[in-house]
């Protein structure tokens, strides 16, 4: 595909701002490094928004567009107590990666669906990886004339050569500068003048700005380059693979998932007093508040992702998804609700009695989520209806206003 002035330009300019990147990641003074991060999710934004700007915008692009921005002005401000900001900080990179899938138009099927972790795996790794390094190819396409058809070949050597010539170079006169003081001293004050910090930081800061770099114009650089139906045509083969997997009997899922479902009834008949008191808001002998809501707390939650597991195995590798197997899935499913209504009201008890808190804010929208993909899964079980989409924006809009409380 032949290179346009366009993504040239992008291809220079991913440098500094993955200089920009790296400078926020070594930076150790606070206020600077937030601010360094709100700039570098401006810059992105700015860039994807100039390249797709003649394509239509949707529902999704201004949602998957706020997320991003509330993620980075969260960051940039230290606004919110909800989360730390390196949650803050893992959120806005998600938020990024798949509006960049969004503005693009490059999701498996189009839109968010089923196929959303997919999505993620194609904006993380192989978008970025499958067009490595894309930004040294497109730059060396600059110096690419009609006379010389070498240098397609050449620039990419010369500009790691030339890249690995200033790491050594750094390290050699950093050896020059503890081994003189007067020289340590002038160069010093050289790059005081050129604005240059000689020391070590910068050499692993050069080597992150390439990777990232490179990384960054693979994927923004990737979805420009990769047509729509390419994308399309690789969630096709990853459905068609996981549908090679319908051969497990609907027998074998019906017995293994009504085991669970009858350890877990065993477990609310046995706890029934403890469990059930979250329902009637009334607090078990020998509890706190605190302990009451903590108390096995995580661990129904991660029975909850378990069972969400589970489910999707089923639901895919059932010969047939007929009714015997259905029926367990709901029976399932309709536990998991009970599992996260309670877990929802322990939390409940407590912020009712002593009000909200960071911890607690992400507790009971942990628990929130849960219920409503259990909500999610549950009619689309029973209806076929697609419920992926509406379940991932309301979880993932809620996160990103939670970033500002």
């Amino acid at each position: 595909m032949e290179t346009n002035v366009f993504e040239k330009i992008i291809a220079i300019l991913i440098f500094p701002l993955s200089f920009l990147y790296a400078s926020w990641l070594f930076e150790s003074e606070p206020d600077y490094n937030r601010i360094m991060f709100g700039i570098f999710t401006l810059l992105v934004i700015i860039i994807v928004e100039a390249i797709y700007w003649k394509r239509k915008r949707n529902f999704e692009t201004y949602a998957m567009l706020l997320m991003t921005v509330l993620g980075g002005v969260s960051v940039c401000f230290d606004i919110g107590e909800a989360w730390d900001n390196y949650m803050k900080i893992f959120f806005t990179h998600l938020f990024a990666v798949y509006y960049i899938l969004v503005r693009s138009g490059r999701l498996a099927e189009g839109e968010t669906s089923h196929m959303m972790v997919w999505d993620g795996i194609t904006g993380f790794c192989v978008m970025p990886f499958k067009n490595w390094p894309l930004n040294v190819r497109t730059i060396g396409s600059i110096f690419k004339t009609k006379k010389d058809s070498k240098a397609k070949k050449t620039v990419p050597i010369v500009l790691l050569a030339s890249f690995v010539a200033i790491i050594l170079f750094f390290i050699a006169l950093n050896y020059l500068r503890n081994a003189d003081d007067n020289y340590n001293s002038l160069m010093e004050k050289i790059g005081e003048v050129i604005k240059i910090d000689w020391d070590f930081l910068l050499i692993p800061k050069l080597i992150l700005t390439a990777l990232a770099g490179t990384w960054l114009y693979g994927l923004i650089g990737g979805c420009f380059r990769e047509t729509e139906e390419q994308v399309r045509h690789r969630g096709d083969n990853i459905k068609w693979f996981v549908g090679k997997l319908r051969k497990v009997p609907g027998l074998v899922w019906v017995i293994f998932i009504g085991l669970f479902s009858v350890f877990y009834a065993i477990f609310f008949f046995m706890q029934g007093s403890y469990l059930w008191g979250a329902f009637a808001m009334k607090l078990p002998e020998g509890f706190t508040y605190s302990e009451y809501a903590r108390k096995g707390f995580g661990e129904m939650c991660g029975v909850m992702v378990v069972n969400f597991i589970l489910l999707w195995l089923s639901t895919r590798t059932a010969e047939t998804y007929k009714t015997p197997v259905k029926i367990a899935c709901t029976v399932l499913n309709a536990e998991s609700m009970i599992f996260a209504l309670i877990a929802f009201l322990k939390i409940f008890m407590y912020i009712y009695q002593y009000g909200f808190t960071p911890l607690r804010l992400e507790s009971i929208w942990a628990a929130t989520v849960l219920f409503l993909a259990c909500v999610a899964a549950g009619v689309n079980m029973l209806t076929e209806k697609k419920t992926a989409r509406i379940w991932f924006y309301v979880s993932a809009l809620s996160l990103a206003g939670l970033c500002l409380v």
